[in-house]
């Protein structure tokens, strides 16, 4: 099946939606339900659109590592509309228009296309973000991503000068066979980096952050912490591993920025005692070690981190954000939520655990691989810091479980929907079987130099 669908139909429903509010909520279930099936069904290869052949023309391509970053998300935004649409059934045709641009972004192989969606993906994030009902923190937003995406087209319009296409590949091979100095690429690429860093939340570059997530409901922050974050990592990913050329200094000073952004990251979630800080600070440490390993080369387990970073800040973004609509998200005014809640609390624990990476979890086997990796890599620095950072998450997580868990005081009546424990459970038990039973991560593993290389084979 074709990949077109994914972006055709919810574009398709987004504009019948407009015609009646009524039914724009049921035209959101109907559409997220389509794409989480057709995503299993589409055919890899190139997709031309317009009767242009490559390098010519709009074009889509679909490989092993965009079926990853399709189904995470497709599956994210069905979990979001079956949770919250009837609360926020006024942002029905948003989310339509979100869905139709995060698809976009991950299947699209021409950089300025790639802008487009950016655009679209971040109008649709403006106007969910609303809910929050902090409209200065909207707007500090809507700068800081219009001023990420114009630093993205001013890069994009130099490396256009330069080499004289915008398809991906044919960029690639053009600067290969051109024999273009990195030297001369780095400005473009550095304000392609910079611009997709304030969407990724990469410090220094991510000033809006807190303010969305620090007041986020459930339903905006499992959109903007897990679904738009992942969606935009596996977009980051793909222009690092193919794209970018990060060598000598540049390299370093890339490096730098994001071990930085992890250590400061840590520290501030270490510090904080609100529950939506906690989880805000510490999504933007755990993007800048995916980031890293990207840069590193490990597309697979950058990857599987994506995932199981979005999965568990979806879990714990619903959970928080839920409690926190009658009360604050102190921890103190927190103390005991799980007592009341033994489901929503397991689910949130096994997340919270996995995301530590203890054992049995399969954020365990994520962490240890890409230790592993980089052990071979003599990247001894580097994994100095990723150790005592795990060690500084794992404190302050644990600290987060036993407030949770043990009340101090009188605790607050939450309501959790059955859908929300539902899906909250399905996702806990991906941890831990994920994290005893190795086969099906030992499936993808071995598809690595498919993954690798099936994009060059495509083009």
């Amino acid at each position: 099946m074709s990949p077109i669908y994914l972006i055709a139909i919810p574009l398709l429903l987004a504009f019948l939606s407009i015609i009646s509010k009524k039914v724009a909520p049921y035209l959101a279930i109907l559409a997220t339900v389509f794409n989480s099936v057709v995503v299993w069904f589409i055919t890899k290869g190139v997709v031309n659109i317009g009767g242009f052949e490559l390098p010519y023309g709009i074009n889509l391509y679909v490989d092993t590592y965009t079926i990853f970053g399709l189904a995470l998300v497709n599956l994210l935004f069905l979990g979001v509309v079956i949770i919250h649409i009837k609360e926020e059934k006024a942002y029905a045709s948003a989310l339509l228009v979100a869905l139709v641009g995060l698809n976009g972004l991950l299947l699209t192989g021409d950089l300025f296309n790639l802008f487009v969606f950016l655009e679209i993906s971040g109008i649709a994030a403006y106007i969910l973000t609303t809910s929050n009902k902090k409209p200065y923190r909207t707007f500090q937003y809507l700068v800081m991503g219009s001023i990420g995406s114009s630093l993205y087209l001013f890069g994009l319009i130099i490396l256009y000068g330069m080499v004289g296409s915008l398809n991906l590949m044919h960029i690639v091979h053009l600067i290969q066979d051109q024999n273009i100095a990195y030297t001369s690429l780095i400005l473009p690429f550095m304000l392609m980096f910079i611009g997709l860093g304030v969407e990724a939340k990469l410090l220094p570059f991510n000033a809006w952050v807190k303010g969305i997530l620090a007041h986020a409901n459930g339903f905006v922050g499992s959109l903007i912490a897990s679904i738009y974050a992942a969606a935009i990592s596996f977009v980051f990913g793909r222009l690092i591993l193919h794209l970018f050329q990060f060598e000598g200094r540049l390299l370093l000073v890339v490096t730098i920025l994001l071990v930085v952004g992890v250590i400061l990251g840590e520290a501030m979630a270490f510090a904080t005692t609100k529950a939506r800080e906690i989880l805000l600070y510490s999504s933007i440490a755990q993007a800048s070690i995916v980031i890293l390993l990207f840069v590193q080369g490990m597309i697979v387990w950058a990857a599987y981190l994506i995932i199981a970073n979005a999965l568990a800040k979806f879990v714990l973004f619903n959970v928080i954000g839920q409690a926190s609509k009658t009360q604050s998200d102190e921890l103190n005014a927190l103390s005991g939520l799980f007592q009341k809640h033994l489901i929503v609390g397991v689910a949130a624990t096994i997340a919270t655990l996995s995301m530590i990476g203890l054992p049995l979890f399969v954020g365990f086997l994520i962490k240890v691989n890409y230790l592993m990796i980089l052990a071979n890599q003599n990247q001894f620095v580097i994994i100095a810091i990723l150790i005592l950072s795990a060690v500084v998450e794992g404190i302050y997580y644990i600290r987060l479980l036993i407030k949770l868990w043990f009340p101090e005081q009188e605790v607050h009546e939450v309501k959790y929907s059955l859908g929300l424990q539902i899906i909250l459970v399905i996702i806990a038990l991906g941890f831990l079987v994920l994290g005893t039973y190795r086969q099906p991560l030992d499936q993808f593993t071995d598809q690595i130099d498919q993954i690798t290389e099936e994009i060059e084979v495509l083009f």
